[in-house]
């Protein structure tokens, strides 16, 4: 399945192939340990949010019982559906969007909380110009961006995509100001210590000036 998760140019049937086939190594059924312990830190505080490629739906719907008025979106099917039960049968009211993500945000207006967790390191491989115009139509000055991704460099990485500190820098910080980026460890169904990954914290600078500067890269 390796090959699966690398390559680039993913269509919706490859997602739904991922989810019929196997667990893919980011499905743990739980929430990400480094979400809850911002959440616990109030780093982030319940607002209109949204989470691009919600998978099964445990990052949902725990920001949804936190009290986030929350869309989740997701081009799988099967994710979704399994997504929707598990906002059922834990009583979470959210919203679930089954589309390409792409071509929701053509539609759906910004949000004061996106959170991407796994998203952006596989779209950066496929097109990065296009995965930063989604974020800039997504947010708006003083949004907050929480994204996770695979940490390059490790000799115990992942079969996720991996990314350098340098490299989120240089392509998120055309739009973003740091908040925090820190290593972490993600858990994993494939490895009992799971995998070395970047957790990084941004928020779109209040100002519309210095949010231009940044989207034209003039750093």
């Amino acid at each position: 399945m390796k090959p699966l998760f690398v390559r680039r140019g993913f269509r919706t049937a490859d997602w739904d192939e991922v989810y019929r086939e196997s667990t893919p190594p980011w499905e743990t059924g739980r929430p990400h340990r480094e979400l809850i312990s911002i959440l616990d830190e109030g780093l982030v505080r319940p607002c209109v949010a949204v989470e691009l490629g919600c998978g099964t739906g445990a990052n949902a719907v725990l920001l949804a019982r936190r009290g986030f008025e929350l869309t989740a979106v997701d081009c799988s099917p099967i994710a979704v559906e399994r997504a929707r039960t598990r906002a059922q049968q834990c009583h979470a009211l959210l919203r679930f969007v089954l589309d390409d993500i792409y071509q929701f945000v053509q539609t759906s207006g910004s949000f004061d909380f996106v959170l991407d967790a796994g998203f952006y390191h596989y779209a950066r491989l496929d097109d990065l110009s296009r995965y930063l115009d989604l974020l800039w139509r997504i947010t708006h000055p003083g949004s907050t961006y929480l994204t996770f991704a695979g940490r390059v460099g490790e000799e115990d990485a992942g079969p996720e995509p991996q990314v350098s500190d340098e490299e989120i820098r240089f392509e998120l910080g055309r739009l973003f100001e740091f908040v925090r980026l820190r290593p972490v460890r993600f858990d994993s169904p494939c490895r009992a210590d799971g995998f070395p990954g970047w957790s990084c914290l941004m928020r779109r600078p209040i100002h519309q000036h210095d949010s231009v500067l940044n989207r034209e890269g003039n750093l």
